[in-house]
């Protein structure tokens, strides 16, 4: 945006906050332009898109766990999880968990946005439940062509699934 980078955007009372690299050469009700790096976009999409589909199929493989974070940064990504497990199950669970991962991303499932963009957006990936979300996204699995399942593992009160994710 003008000279500077953005490092986040966030909604806030019904505004966009635009967190800046640099406050350099802007100044307070200016006009600037700006530019989409759209190959950035697109990863961060694949890793959004593919912690939501973790936390999904750990819910369901898993009834004690509840998603309660997610942190998808290329080369950080983890979704974290609270409830009930045990750790001599995550070995199998990370088998299970990268199988069903490659089984879903070769099928034609859509990942649809939800509800109101500035209150109740929401993101459903097939017939997964819908998830309170506000980044960006994939509009299909297809466009995620593989999720690596890097380790399983608590830490505190949490449970940690941390993923690399790739697009086609």
């Amino acid at each position: 945006m003008g000279p500077a980078r953005v490092l986040h955007v966030a909604h806030h009372g019904g505004m966009v906050d635009h967190f800046v690299d640099s406050l350099a050469g802007l100044s307070v009700g200016g006009t600037y332009g700006f530019a989409v790096d759209s190959a950035w976009r697109k990863l961060n999409s694949v890793y959004h898109s593919s912690g939501h589909l973790i936390a999904g199929l750990v819910e369901n493989l898993q009834h004690g766990l509840t998603a309660v974070a997610g942190h998808p940064w290329p080369g950080e990504a983890r979704v974290e999880f609270e409830g009930q497990a045990e750790a001599s199950s995550f070995d199998g669970l990370a088998i299970e968990l990268s199988t069903r991962l490659g089984e879903l991303l070769s099928k034609p499932i859509e990942v649809k946005v939800t509800g109101d963009p500035y209150s109740s957006r929401a993101i459903q990936i097939g017939d997964f439940p819908p998830i309170p979300c506000g980044r960006t996204h994939v509009r299909a699995l297809s466009e995620i062509s593989a999720i690596r399942v890097l380790s399983i593992k608590r830490k505190g009160n949490r449970v940690r699934v941390a993923y690399d994710a790739l697009p086609p």
